[in-house]
């Protein structure tokens, strides 16, 4: 059965379910969006999907056909139909593995089997009646309407709905008296129920009685329900025999592929369900322009785990663009601290992220590069001294550069604060242009602005502050030349080294 990750034949979900947790996802917030749908019931079946990174640009296209053919209402909902049908057909079968008569085991695989074919035979008249657009779909369709063809599926179906016809017309009445309980195999239509409510509500001023439990609400069956199950064996030995005949042998009726179609579409649609809902609350989000060459931009993008947050919190969301040049080699940031450069890498991160996976991203406009590796380092904190930070920090370094290919991003924020200012510079340099001959798409986070000064291909970005002394972030980052001065006064006021506050201080002595 056709993937919908890969054009080709792609990984099961057992093979899946055993990639690795990409390293980058808790430096770019991306562990707190998976744990989003941890309520979700279907959450193990599409939590692995997290890890299918591609591997070709043509695959990251062929995904993004798929989302934007989920997008369109109808589709949608013919899918969810499909998966509802699919759904209702496992539930069967599993009911089949729970129940302890012969009889009810095999009437639930019969169900199974017609429920499932069904459901698939409804989803190929709506995607007949409505063709998606993408060639997933297309062929998703393909195959699907081959597979009610096959000579052992017509034949298989044909007869399940035979004994299923035979079953519907099974229908008794029971009338009970006094004394006994009578059981009737000529049932009459007549709704006598109809009349006794009518009689029962004219007679009774407190209105309608409603009776919400069912005497036979045990999945196994009742004393009576057996009763009433042999008497009917006796009436019909050819249909029960029938039954017993067809499904008496255990089958495998769903086919493990369907079932990982089934949760590949699940996490398809439960990751667009969650861009709609950022849409819903006016934040940007669109469809990237995937490429290949390295031109980039991003408008109003904002690092959507952090909005969602903040929306919530009723606090403002500040939106930034990063725009790239072909030509241009890398993307420097610097600024104050606390300025929104963090959130803008992150932001920055995710993006590239949703988009190779298909996915929308939390954008206005987005143009992007194809990246089949991404690699995050983020400046390290607890649990190391000073020589030990740094020595982790260029550990990372060495293994990210091991496992780069000709498409990579890189994101680095603030690494090597721990050295002296001058080696943070020449340790920066060396590794940016090593980065830079293997091709990589680089952003970097750095409190050494002179790095943005070496060449003029790099992008300079600087978190501005509120031009009034108080050096109020505004969490807005643009493209201007970096002069390192908001930095610089902003740990002259964090120290109280400012020339009010020293003179303040002579004044005392």
């Amino acid at each position: 059965m056709i993937s919908l990750f890969v054009p080709e034949n792609g990984l099961s979900f057992l093979e899946v379910s055993e990639l690795p947790k990409p390293a980058f996802f808790h430096d770019l917030n991306l562990d707190a969006y998976v744990e989003k749908f941890r309520e979700d019931e279907y959450y193990s079946s599409i939590e692995p999907y997290f890890r299918y990174f591609p591997e070709k640009l043509s695959e990251a296209l062929y995904r993004q056909e798929i989302a934007t053919d989920l997008c369109d209402p109808d589709i949608r909902a013919s899918v969810n139909r499909f998966i509802s049908g699919i759904g209702i057909a496992e539930r069967y079968l599993s009911y089949s593995e729970k129940v302890m008569s012969s009889v009810q085991k095999w009437k639930w695989r019969l169900d199974t089997i017609v429920q499932y074919y069904d459901a698939i035979e409804r989803f190929c008249f709506e995607l007949n009646a409505n063709p998606p657009k993408s060639k997933a779909f297309y062929q998703l369709h393909q195959e699907l309407s081959a597979l009610l063809f096959v000579p052992e599926t017509v034949k298989l179906r044909a007869k399940a709905q035979e004994l299923n016809a035979g079953f519907e017309k099974l229908k008794f009445h029971i009338t009970i008296n006094k004394e006994r309980a009578t059981l009737d195999f000529q049932y009459s239509e007549d709704d006598y129920c109809a009349e006794i409510r009518t009689e029962f509500l004219n007679s009774v001023e407190s209105g309608e009685q409603t009776f919400t439990e069912s005497p036979f609400g045990d999945m196994n069956i009742s004393p009576l329900e057996e009763f009433i199950l042999n008497q009917f064996m006796k009436q019909d030995r050819v249909l029960f025999r029938d039954l017993e005949t067809f499904c008496g042998i255990k089958r495998d009726i769903i086919a493990t592929d369907i079932v990982d179609l089934i949760r590949e579409l699940r996490f398809y649609i439960i990751n667009l369900d969650y861009f709609e809902k950022m849409k819903e609350r006016s934040f940007p989000i669109c469809f990237p322009k995937l490429v290949s060459e390295k031109e980039l931009y991003l408008d109003d993008c904002y690092d959507i785990v952090l909005a969602s947050k903040n929306y919530e919190q009723k606090k403002e969301v500040v939106f930034n663009d990063v725009m790239k040049a072909s030509s241009e080699k890398a993307i420097i940031v610097t600024g104050p601290n606390q300025g929104g450069k963090t959130t803008l890498a992150r932001a920055f991160g995710q993006s590239f992220y949703f988009g190779m996976m298909g996915l929308p991203v939390a954008a206005g406009t987005a143009k992007l590069p194809f990246v089949n590796r991404i690699f995050t380092q983020f400046a390290s904190t607890g649990g190391y001294g000073v020589e030990g930070r740094l020595e982790h920090e260029l550990y990372g370094v060495k293994n990210m550069l091991d496992g780069m290919t000709k498409h990579s991003l890189v994101i680095f924020n603030e690494l090597f604060t721990s050295a002296p200012t001058m080696d943070a510079l020449t340790i920066s340099r060396e590794l940016l242009a090593r980065l830079i001959r293997m091709d990589a798409v680089c952003f970097v986070v750095t409190h050494t602005f002179e790095l943005a000064f070496d060449s003029d291909d790099y992008v300079s970005l600087v978190a501005t502050v509120v031009e009034d002394g108080s050096f109020r972030r505004t969490y807005r980052i643009v493209r201007k030349s970096a002069d390192g001065v908001a930095y610089a006064n902003s740990i002259v006021s964090k120290y109280k080294l400012d020339y009010s506050h020293i003179n303040y201080r002579l004044s005392k002595k």
